[in-house]
């Protein structure tokens, strides 16, 4: 059976998480997890180079748009946003 997102298999894939740091001053935290797409039973798993996976959550798969070319993106032919609980801490880069 062929899966709506089998267009996305193989394509380099940008997962945006956002964490809302300061609602009343809409101010939020970014990281980006990249890599390819892979699908596996109808599910959307973002494989890094470094071998980390990460499954799309389902409430995500509605919002996956193609890159709109921004930096933020770099070469991703494909992103989503996820939103994380405000528990989570993201990651700095270094």
């Amino acid at each position: 059976m062929a899966s709506s997102f089998d267009y996305l298999e193989g394509r380099r894939f940008c997962v945006v998480f956002v964490k809302v740091v300061d609602p009343l001053r809409e101010r939020v935290a970014l990281q980006c997890f990249r890599g390819r797409a892979s699908i596996e039973r109808g599910r959307v798993n973002v494989v890094a180079d470094n071998g980390g996976v990460f499954a799309l959550p389902g409430t995500a798969l509605p919002n996956i748009l193609p890159s709109d070319g921004s930096r933020l993106l770099k070469d991703a032919e494909y992103f989503c946003l996820v939103k994380t609980d405000e528990n989570i801490e993201l990651m700095s880069a270094n």
